[in-house]
C-alpha cells in the first residue's frame, strides 16, 4: 500500500477521532428533560428546586447546590444562557459561610428568585429550617442589587405566624409579587401578597385546604388566556405522584380542579413541580414546566425535568418529549426525536466488556456469544419510560419484589406494566448510559461488586458514574452494520443520496462516486452518524427544526451534534425512516420527484405510506487501491472507533498474521496461525490514539487505520 494512501487513511481517521470525541457536552444541543445538563465548561449543573428568570435579554437558571449529595445548605448557584440550552456558570450567589444562620448544618430548600423592577433589587425567598429540620417551618429571604452578585441574607420568620414549608413565588403582570407556601403541616396552601419591596408580607390572599384537595408540596402559578393556573403535587414524601392543577379568574379564587398535569400513572414523568416560566417571543409565549426528579440520599443525581406546557381554555397539560428545542426569539418550540425506538440491542458493561444476559430468571454479565439470550429489545413507551425485553425469553428486566433498595437483584419476568419493570435510559456521555429503575428515586442497574467475572449478577445500586453502572448500547441488525458503507436509496425515485454538494444533499442515479457512498457509525445512543465517503463530512440538518430545510454535509467541529445524529427506524419490507435527533423530522425526497438533482430535505412524518421518506440501504465498498481491491473489499475492521477489542472480518480469505501497530511502528498485539472468519484483538493494553491494523496472507498484505479511545 502506498505512503500516500496511508497518509490519506490516517488523515481520515484523525477526522473520525475528532468526530467521536466526548459526547457529554453535546447533550445541550437540545433540551433533554431529566438529562445530565452540563455547563459550558463541561461541569454538571447543580441547581435543584430552582427556576428560570429573564433579565435584560438573558435567561438565568438558579437552584440549590446539592453537588456534594448534601441535604444541608451549601449554596445557591446561578447560570446564564441566551437559548435555554447552553448554560454558563455565573456565581454561587448565596453561600453558607455568608451568614451564621446558614452555616453549621442549616437546612434550606426551594430557593425562588424575584426581580423588583421598581427598586432594581433581586430577592431570593427560601424555605428555612435552620438546624432542626421541619420543626422551624419558616421562610427566609436574601437580597442583591445585581442578579449575579453576592446576596445578603436578611431574615427568617413564619409568615403571619403560620408554619411554612415548601414555597414558591409568583409575579403578576401588574407588578405585584406573591409568596406561595405549603402551610399548616402540609395540609393547607397559602398565597401571600408581598409588599412593594417584595421583602415583607402584606396579607394572605387565599388559603386552600385538604378538604378541597389543595394540600400540596411543590407548586407553581402561571397566567394565560384570562385564567390563573395553579400546579401542585400531592403530599407523598419523596415519592412522586400525579401532580394536578386548579384554575381561577382571580388569585383570590375560587379555584376549580382541572385534573392531572401529565399523563395519569406517569407520576408527572417522575418529577415534582417546582417552577413555571414564560418564554415570550415575537410569535408566541410558551410556558415551561420545571420539575425536580429527586434522587434521594444521592441528591447530586437529582435532575431537572423541563417541558412545554399546553393550554387551551381551562385545559392544561404537559406532554413528554425525550428531547426538544425552543427558539427564544420567537417563543416557538419543536419536539426532537424519540430515543431508542423499538430496536434490538446488545448491552455491554463498561468495566468488564461483558454483555447483559440471562441465566434462568437471573440477569448477569456474560461473555458475548451472539445468542438471543444476550439481545434485548428496547421499546420506548413514552413518558420517559422504556421496556427492555429479552429476545429469547420474551420476559422483561424487572427488580425482584419491586424493591427500591440498593442490592436488590435484577431478574427477568413476565411483563405486567409495573413500575419496577420500567426504566429511564440516561445518556452519560462518551457512548455510555445508565438504566434508572423507575420509582426507585434514582437507583440504577449495576454489576454487583464491580466484578469482571462472567456470571456476576446485576442488581440495583446508588449511582456515582462507576464503570459497573455504565452501559454501552449497540444496535444488533442484519440490515445495517456500524462501520460499513452503503448507498442510501429513495423508495419513490430509486435514486441515491448524493453529497456531491455539501450545501444541499440531492438524489442522483447510482454511480461509482464516493459522494454517493455513506458510512454508518453506531454512536451507541440509539443514533448513527452518517458520513460521506468522498470527504468525510457528516449528514446534518444544520441545526434547523423547520420543514423543507435542506439536508447538508457538515465538517465535524469536535463532538457530533444532535443535528448530525440520525435514528434508523425499520418499517419493514427492507425500508427505513431516517430521523434527525434534533428536529425529529425525516429525511425526505422533496415532492417525491424522480429527477436527478432533486433536493433532499427534512419534513415531518405525516404519513406512514409516504414513500418520499422511506429509504433502503445497498452495501457499497470504496476502492482505495486498485491493486489491493479484490482482497481489501473482503476485509472489514470494526468497530471504529474501538475500545477494548477490535474485530477483523476476513470474508472468504485466510490470513497468516494480524498485527496492531502504533504510529511509531511498535507492534502492540498480534494473532498468528491459520486465521479465518472473524478474529478479535484485545486492545486493552493500547492507549487512546490512532493505530494500524495489518492483515497478511500468502498473496496480500492489507493495512487499515483504527482509532482506539
Amino acid at each position: 500500500m502506498s505512503r500516500g494512501l496511508l497518509t490519506y487513511i490516517f488523515f481520515t481517521l484523525f477526522l473520525q477521532c475528532i468526530f467521536s470525541g466526548n459526547t457529554a457536552l453535546a447533550q445541550m444541543n437540545s433540551i433533554v428533560p431529566g438529562g445530565d445538563w452540563r455547563d459550558t465548561e463541561g461541569n454538571l449543573i447543580a441547581a435543584t428546586e430552582g427556576g428560570i428568570i429573564y433579565v435584560d435579554g438573558i435567561y438565568y437558571l438558579w437552584g440549590m447546590d446539592r453537588s456534594k449529595s448534601n441535604y444541608t445548605f451549601e449554596g445557591i448557584n446561578l447560570y446564564s444562557s441566551p437559548d435555554l440550552k447552553n448554560w454558563t456558570f455565573v456565581n454561587q450567589i448565596l453561600k453558607k459561610n455568608s451568614h451564621a444562620d446558614l452555616n453549621n448544618g442549616a437546612v434550606v430548600e426551594r430557593a425562588k428568585l424575584l426581580h423588583n423592577k421598581k427598586t432594581g433589587q433581586f430577592i431570593i425567598w427560601m424555605h428555612y429550617e435552620g438546624y432542626n429540620a421541619y420543626s422551624v417551618a419558616e421562610v427566609a429571604y436574601a437580597t442583591s442589587n445585581t442578579i449575579g452578585g453576592n446576596y445578603t441574607f436578611r431574615s427568617h420568620f413564619r409568615p403571619m405566624n403560620i408554619d411554612s414549608r415548601d414555597l414558591n413565588v409568583y409575579q403578576d403582570s401588574d407588578g405585584k409579587a406573591y409568596l406561595i407556601c405549603t402551610t399548616k403541616g402540609n395540609q393547607n396552601v397559602s398565597l401571600f401578597e408581598l409588599d412593594e419591596n417584595y421583602t415583607g408580607i402584606v396579607k394572605e390572599v387565599y388559603r386552600g385546604n385538604a378538604s378541597d384537595d389543595m394540600e400540596c408540596e411543590g407548586h407553581a402559578i402561571i397566567k394565560t388566556g384570562g385564567y390563573y393556573f395553579w400546579l401542585m403535587s400531592w403530599c407523598t414524601g419523596w415519592d412522586f405522584n400525579d401532580n394536578r392543577y386548579f384554575y381561577s379568574k382571580t388569585l383570590a379564587g375560587p379555584w376549580t380542579s382541572g385534573g392531572n398535569v401529565a399523563v395519569t400513572n406517569t407520576h408527572t414523568y417522575e418529577s415534582q413541580v417546582g417552577f413555571a416560566v414564560p418564554v415570550t417571543g415575537t410569535e408566541t409565549t410558551t410556558y415551561l414546566y420545571m420539575g425536580d426528579r429527586w434522587s434521594v440520599n444521592n441528591y447530586a443525581m437529582s435532575r431537572i425535568v423541563m417541558l412545554p406546557i399546553s393550554v387551551s381554555g381551562t385545559k392544561l397539560s404537559v406532554a413528554w418529549n425525550d428531547q426538544w428545542n425552543i427558539d427564544t426569539k420567537t417563543g416557538v418550540w419543536a419536539p426532537g426525536a424519540a430515543n431508542f425506538q423499538n430496536g434490538i440491542y446488545k448491552i455491554t458493561a463498561k468495566h468488564s466488556g461483558k454483555v447483559l444476559g440471562t441465566n434462568g430468571n437471573a440477569l448477569q454479565q456474560q461473555t458475548y456469544t451472539g445468542g438471543t439470550s444476550q439481545h434485548w429489545r428496547i421499546q420506548n413507551l413514552g413518558a420517559s419510560f422504556f421496556r427492555i425485553t429479552n429476545i429469547e425469553s420474551g420476559k422483561v428486566i424487572d427488580i425482584n419484589g419491586a424493591s427500591k433498595d440498593a442490592g436488590a437483584k435484577a431478574i427477568q419476568y413476565n411483563w405486567n406494566d409495573a413500575y419496577n419493570q420500567k426504566w429511564q435510559i440516561i445518556d452519560c456521555g462518551n457512548g455510555y448510559h445508565r438504566f434508572v429503575s423507575v420509582n426507585t428515586l434514582g437507583k440504577v442497574l449495576q454489576i454487583s461488586g464491580s466484578s469482571t467475572a462472567a456470571g456476576t449478577d446485576a442488581e440495583l445500586g446508588v449511582f456515582n458514574y462507576s464503570n459497573n453502572q455504565l452501559w454501552e448500547i449497540s444496535a444488533v441488525s442484519d440490515k445495517i452494520q456500524s462501520g460499513k458503507t452503503y448507498r442510501i436509496i429513495n423508495r419513490t425515485s430509486s435514486k441515491v443520496l448524493d453529497g456531491i454538494s455539501a450545501d444541499q444533499i440531492v438524489q442522483n442515479g447510482a454511480g461509482n462516486s464516493g459522494s454517493q457512498i455513506w458510512q454508518f457509525t453506531d454512536l451507541n445512543n440509539g443514533y448513527y452518524s452518517i458520513s460521506n465517503s468522498l470527504d468525510g463530512k457528516l449528514l446534518s440538518n444544520e441545526n434547523s427544526v423547520n420543514n423543507l430545510d435542506p439536508a447538508v454535509a457538515e465538517s465535524a467541529t469536535g463532538t457530533i451534534t444532535f443535528a448530525q445524529q440520525w435514528q434508523i427506524t425499520d418499517i419493514g419490507n427492507g425500508y427505513f425512516k431516517i430521523i434527525n435527533r434534533m428536529s425529529g423530522k425525516l429525511l425526505d425526497n422533496k415532492d417525491g420527484k424522480l429527477t436527478d438533482g432533486n433536493p433532499i430535505i427534512q419534513y415531518s412524518d405525516y404519513s406512514s405510506s409516504n414513500n418520499n421518506q422511506q429509504w433502503s440501504f445497498q452495501s457499497a465498498d470504496i476502492i482505495t487501491s486498485v491493486g489491493d481491491f479484490p482482497f481489501s473489499a473482503q476485509i472489514k475492521v470494526y468497530p471504529n472507533p474501538a475500545r477494548e477489542r477490535i474485530y477483523v472480518s476476513l470474508g472468504d480469505l485466510s490470513a497468516n498474521k494480524i498485527s496492531l501497530f502504533d504510529l511509531c511502528g511498535k507492534e502492540i498485539a498480534n494473532l498468528t496461525g491459520n486465521l479465518q472468519g472473524d478474529q478479535a484483538i484485545d486492545t486493552r493494553q493500547a492507549g487512546n490514539g490512532i493505530y494500524l491494523i495489518v492483515v497478511e496472507g500468502d498473496e496480500f498484505k492489507i493495512s487499515s487505520g483504527i482509532v482506539i479511545e
